[in-house]
């Protein structure tokens, strides 16, 4: 049964009963938690000490009315999920309060129907943001055991999302296979004023070039072989919602000017057809692919990549952020534990140190596989190394005696190994890619783009490796 926590705030003392009641008499499989509170201001006291699920909060309240609190509440933490509740005559209040970033408001006097529908898609968005801090790891200064991991980078891109939500502006996730592209997708459109719309995804590169048009703007009845009836494309169906366009690099040059029309004109004519059809869908693509350099190679259109990349995410590597692995693998560990029905709990050093130190070229996907892997070969209560796929552990054991060998030559120059320290291996790691920066960009003669395309190396993550060891890229230029 799913336990979940409920902050009523609302300075009459009856509502916050029937709230309580409509909630607890629609449980369902849920078994639910209440605490109240009287004024914005105990809310938020509350907020501070203890941790909740959802927020209802009436928007007229002395001290700190709904509309303050709200401001506060997110400010604090901006994963708060608040349903506001709201007389008649202040129903702009509401509207401007989803603006600010409450996810919704019920009208006074509530109907149950209505606050069971709209609490439950709430609950349905928030369980949509806590996959996607799962999959990609956030934590905020104060320890949350629901998100794990610590990576200031993920932080970032969840405040990102949380901003995108509020505006209807095309959004351009990039990042390898892996990184949880579709889940940034759906965070965005469930908290976003589309959330009531719907969310279609479509995978660019797994259509067939000859039906990818009709796949997105529909056909009409014999308008080529085969069609024998009229289809609605993905299109028309996400109106009102938001069109997922997964692998956009994939689109070949006809089919990338027809996405670019429909983006400047939102509208669009099916195959076969000469009726022009609106779209109000809001369009969210993704890609793992270097644009720029398909760009550069005449295969992706430039000014399609600027109409996409108003406002880009770009998602790293698992290989980036290896301190949030450990936090990760836990997770999945409980996971399949509860799903295997094992004892499993833990993992032995040589295991952590092992998946800490692989390059995870498939990302999360491919750790989530590699702990359920484990599950499935080991026999005791610990994950152990000999359980761990043959690929992980080879490396592991290629990446020891790499340390090894390089100890030697450093003792034997009487370097740092002689002085009686280890080498570092994040050390050796960084400065490996130090030195690979500097000779991409010597190469390209200081010219970021130029680099970006012939090191295959995307932009955000040479900016960042650029900051990170201090590298001035106008030292190499001509």
């Amino acid at each position: 049964m799913q336990s979940l926590r409920v902050l009523i705030v609302d300075d009459e003392i009856e509502l916050r009963k029937t709230v309580r009641s409509i909630l607890q008499t629609s449980a369902g499989d849920i078994q639910w938690t209440f605490d109240e509170a009287a004024t914005g201001l105990e809310a938020i006291s509350k907020l501070k000490a203890s941790d909740f699920d959802l927020v209802m909060m009436d928007v007229r309240m002395p001290e700190l009315d709904g509309m303050e609190a709200l401001k506060k509440i997110k400010a604090a933490d901006p994963r708060t999920f608040v349903v506001l509740m709201t007389a008649q005559a202040n129903l702009r209040d509401a509207v401007e309060a989803v603006k600010e970033g409450a996810y919704d408001y019920i009208e006074k006097p509530v109907r149950p129907d209505q606050m069971v529908k709209i609490v439950n898609k709430a609950l349905e968005a928030r369980e949509m943001v806590s996959s996607l801090a799962i999959s990609n790891p956030i934590l905020d200064d104060d320890t949350d055991e629901e998100f794990v991991g610590s990576s200031q980078q993920m932080k970032k891109i969840f405040e990102l999302i949380y901003r995108l939500a509020k505006v209807d502006t095309t959004v351009l996730i990039r990042g390898e296979n892996g990184t949880g592209k579709e889940l940034v997708a759906r965070a965005i459109h469930f908290n976003s004023p589309q959330k009531n719309g719907p969310f279609v995804a479509i995978n660019c590169g797994a259509i067939p070039e000859n039906l990818i048009e009709s796949e997105f703007f529909g056909h009409e009845k014999g308008s080529f072989t085969g069609a024998t009836e009229r289809k609605i494309g993905r299109f028309q169906v996400a109106s009102g919602g938001s069109l997922f366009l997964d692998e956009i690099g994939e689109l070949n040059p006809s089919l990338q000017v027809k996405l670019l029309r429909v983006l400047q004109e939102r509208k669009f004519t099916p195959v076969g057809g000469t009726r022009e059809v609106k779209t109000s869908a809001r369009i969210i693509a993704a890609t793992n692919r270097n644009l720029e350099k398909a760009i550069e190679e005449g295969r992706f259109r430039e000014d399609l990549f600027y109409r996409l990349n108003v406002m880009p995410i770009f998602l790293p590597p698992l290989r980036e952020r290896r301190e949030d692995i450990p936090s990760l693998a836990d997770y999945f560990i409980k996971k399949f534990a509860k799903r295997h029905h094992r004892d499993i709990t833990s993992i032995e050093p040589a295991v952590l140190s092992a998946i800490t130190h692989f390059s995870w070229p498939g990302n999360i996907r491919e750790l989530e596989n590699v702990i359920e892997h484990c599950f499935i070969i080991e026999n005791s209560n610990i994950i152990t190394f000999n359980s761990l796929p043959d690929v992980v552990k080879n490396a592991s054991r290629n990446n020891n005696e790499q340390v090894r060998t390089m100890t030697m030559q450093a003792q034997a120059r009487g370097g740092v190994a002689s002085t009686g320290q280890a080498l570092d291996y994040d050390a050796l790691k960084e400065q490996f890619e130090k030195e690979f920066i500097i000779n991409a960009l010597k190469s390209n003669k200081g010219r970021i783009n130029q680099t970006v395309a012939h090191a295959n190396i995307p932009k955000n993550t040479l900016l960042r490796k650029i900051k990170k060891y201090g590298i001035q890229a106008k030292d190499y230029e001509e």
